[in-house]
């Protein structure tokens, strides 16, 4: 990996796991919108770097979160969800951050009902919403933002 690679997936890990922590109280649990996942908007343009970045800035930040432990296991679908985006997003970005959003509602509603035993479809849907409105909706924006000022020769 590259120098410039290194320092750009520790940049978006930082700035990740900051977000998370100034915006904590609706980072977590069944109502959030975790305004840190807008940064899932630069994946397209950023490449593998910020795929794995924002991995690493999940496990970090949710070192923090009141769920526990097992919240550290939601860097896994990050990294998978952010490499489906990356791989999909010559067909559309919007989709891949949509498809992003239902992989991880779908895994926070789970993990939110085996720790708490909150109904599964009703916390599915409120998780998703809340997903939906951060990455498909500001990290869209991002994208869209990033697009005109990203250097052509960053682009991965």
């Amino acid at each position: 990996m590259k120098a410039r690679d290194l320092s750009l997936m520790a940049a978006i890990a930082a700035l990740y796991c900051a977000l998370v922590n100034v915006f904590h109280p609706i980072s977590f649990l069944a109502i959030q919108v975790r305004v840190a996942n807008a940064l899932i908007g630069l994946v397209p343009l950023l490449g593998m770097p910020s795929v794995y970045g924002l991995a690493l800035g999940v496990l970090l930040a949710n070192i923090t979160s009141p769920i526990g432990p097992i919240d550290l296991v939601s860097a896994i679908p990050t990294l998978v969800g952010c490499y489906l985006l990356f791989r999909i997003r010559d067909y559309s970005v919007l989709l891949g951050l949509s498809v992003y959003s239902l992989m991880l509602g779908l895994w926070v509603a789970y993990m939110l009902w085996l720790v708490f035993n909150v109904p599964y479809l009703v916390t599915f849907v409120y998780v998703f919403i809340g997903i939906l409105i951060a990455t498909a909706g500001l990290g869209y924006l991002v994208y869209k933002t990033a697009k005109r000022v990203v250097p052509k020769e960053w682009v991965g």
